[in-house]
C-alpha cells in the first residue's frame, strides 16, 4: 500500500516548510532510518522549496488505536514515523500536512509530477525535481518494485501532460511574461543584450529568464554597486555603475526595470540619446516596478517598444485562463493513468497465486511420474524423457485456460461464491 504525508506553499507556511526541508547531506541517513523501520518496505522523498513529501509502501500492521488489521487504517503510524526524523511534533504535522493512501496517493503524485500541484500551474521545473527525486531513492535502496513500476507510470503521464496540452504554455508570471514579449521582437535573443535595472526578486527572475532563454549578455547596474555585482556573477553578466548605466543604453536591445524609485530611474531623453545612435535598431523597454521607472513618453520615440507593469498583468491573467482550461484536460490524463496503474498493480498480485498452482500441479505430476516409472519399471531415459514431455504437455494444456481467466479476472472487485469462482476459472468460452 503506498501512503503519502507531505506539506507545500498551500497547506504550511515558508517557516514550516524550512523546518521540514530535508538538506541533501541529510537524505542518505534519512534513507537508511526509515528502511530499517518494521513497517516501511519502500521509499521515496521529495524536499523542494515549495513541498516536501513522505512516499511509503507500507507493511501490514495493527493500529493500537482502532485495533484493525489493514495495511494502513489512518495517518497514525506515519506521523510517527516522520515525527521522530523531522523537526516538528505530531501535533505540528497534523495541523500543516495532508494525507493520502492507495489511489489517491497515486493521483497526487501523479499530479505534482505534471504541476497540478504548483505554486505557479504548470511550471516544468518539478518535473526535473521528481526525476531526481527519484534517482536518490535508488542510489539509497528505496526503490522495489512498486515504486519502480510507479517511476515508470509517473515519468510516462507527466510527459504526456505536456505533450497533450498547453499546461505549460503562455507564461503566467510577470517576469516570465516580459521575456516571451521579448523573444516576439527579437527573434534570436542570443543576438541581443539586456540590461537589468534593479537587484531585487523579480528582476532576479527575468535575468534567469533570459538566461533560460539562451540571451546573448547581460549587464545589471543598481544603486547598491554590491549587489548589482553579485546579481550579474549569478548569472556570467557584467554590472555597472548606476551613474554610468545611461552610457550604455545604445548597446543595449532589451531593458527590464524594477527599482524602488519614487522618479523615473530611464527618462525619454536617455531613450532619446541612445535611439540616435541606433537609429535602426529596435529597443525594448520592460517596466516592472510601481512606481513606474521609466518615462511612459519614450513609448513615442520611433523604434522603441515599452511595456508596464500592467500590460504584463493582463497577458498573465489571460494566460492563467489559458493554463486553467488544459488543466481540466490534464487533470482527465492523471486521473485515467492513476486507474490503469491501479489496476494493472492489482492484477500483478494473481502472479503469485498462479505460480503456486503451477508449482503444486507440477509436484504432483513428477510424483506421478515417478510412481508411473516405478510401478512397470521403466529405467530408459529416452522413455522417461518422453513420458515427462507428454505430461507437462498435458499439463500445460489443461492450465492454460483457467490461468488466462484468473489473469483476465484478476482486477474484479466482486465477491464471487466458491462455486462461481470455480466456475469462472474452468469456464471454456
Amino acid at each position: 500500500m503506498l501512503v503519502v504525508l507531505g506539506l507545500n506553499h498551500n497547506s504550511a507556511p515558508v517557516t514550516v516548510r524550512e523546518r521540514m526541508a530535508i538538506k541533501k547531506e541529510e537524505m542518505e541517513d534519512l534513507y537508511k532510518k526509515f528502511l530499517t523501520e518494521n513497517s516501511v518496505q519502500e521509499l521515496f522523498l521529495i524536499s523542494t522549496c515549495n513541498r516536501v513529501e513522505y512516499y511509503f509502501i507500507i507493511k501490514n500492521y495493527l493500529c493500537d488505536k482502532c485495533d484493525i488489521h489493514s495495511p494502513i487504517c489512518d495517518k497514525c503510524e506515519i506521523l510517527n514515523i516522520v515525527a521522530q526524523n523531522c523537526n516538528l511534533s505530531v501535533e505540528d504535522l497534523t495541523k500543516y500536512t495532508y494525507f493520502a493512501s492507495g489511489k489517491e496517493a497515486v493521483t497526487h503524485l501523479f499530479a505534482v509530477a505534471s504541476g497540478l500541484d504548483s505554486l505557479v500551474l504548470g511550471e516544468p521545473q518539478i518535473f526535473g525535481q521528481i526525476k531526481d527525486a527519484f534517482e536518490i531513492s535508488k542510489e539509497n535502496n528505496g526503490m522495489g518494485g512498486f515504486l519502480n513500476k510507479l517511476f515508470e507510470f509517473t515519468l510516462k503521464t507527466a510527459k504526456k501532460v505536456r505533450t497533450v496540452t498547453g499546461i505549460s504554455e503562455n507564461p503566467v508570471s510577470v517576469s516570465y511574461a516580459a521575456v516571451e514579449l521579448a523573444k516576439k521582437i527579437f527573434s534570436d535573443l542570443s543576438l541581443a543584450k539586456a540590461m537589468i535595472i534593479g537587484a531585487g526578486e523579480m528582476c532576479e527572475l527575468a535575468a534567469r529568464h533570459l538566461v533560460g532563454s539562451n540571451i546573448g549578455s547581460i549587464i545589471v547596474t543598481n544603486r547598491t554597486f554590491e549587489k548589482a555585482l553579485k546579481l550579474a556573477e549569478e548569472f556570467s553578466g557584467d554590472a555597472v555603475t548606476f551613474d554610468r548605466f545611461a552610457q550604455k543604453l545604445p548597446e543595449i536591445d532589451i531593458i527590464i526595470s524594477s527599482t524602488g524609485s519614487p522618479d523615473f530611474v530611464v527618462t525619454a531623453e536617455m531613450i532619446k540619446d541612445a535611439m540616435k545612435k541606433r537609429p535602426s535598431r529596435p529597443m525594448f523597454f520592460i517596466d516592472i516596478a510601481v512606481p513606474r521607472d521609466i518615462d511612459p513618453k519614450g513609448a513615442e520615440i520611433e523604434n522603441t517598444y515599452l511595456y508596464d507593469i500592467d500590460d504584463l498583468k493582463s497577458v498573465v491573467e489571460a494566460n492563467k485562463k489559458e493554463r486553467e482550461k488544459e488543466a481540466k484536460k490534464a487533470w482527465d490524463i492523471v486521473h485515467n493513468a492513476a486507474f490503469a496503474f491501479d489496476e494493472q498493480m492489482e492484477s500483478l498480485k494473481i502472479i503469485p497465486v498462479i505460480k503456486n498452482i503451477r508449482s503444486y500441479f507440477e509436484e504432483k505430476r513428477n510424483e506421478e511420474l515417478q510412481k508411473y516409472c516405478e510401478k512397470f519399471k521403466i529405467t530408459d531415459e529416452k522413455e522417461i524423457e518422453h513420458l515427462n514431455y507428454l505430461l507437462t504437455a498435458t499439463l500445460n494444456k489443461i492450465l492454460h485456460k483457467p490461468f488466462m481467466n484468473l489473469k483476465e479476472h484478476a482486477t474484479d472487485n466482486d465477491k464471487y461464491s466458491i462455486a462461481e469462482a470455480m466456475n469462472i476459472i474452468f469456464k471454456n468460452n
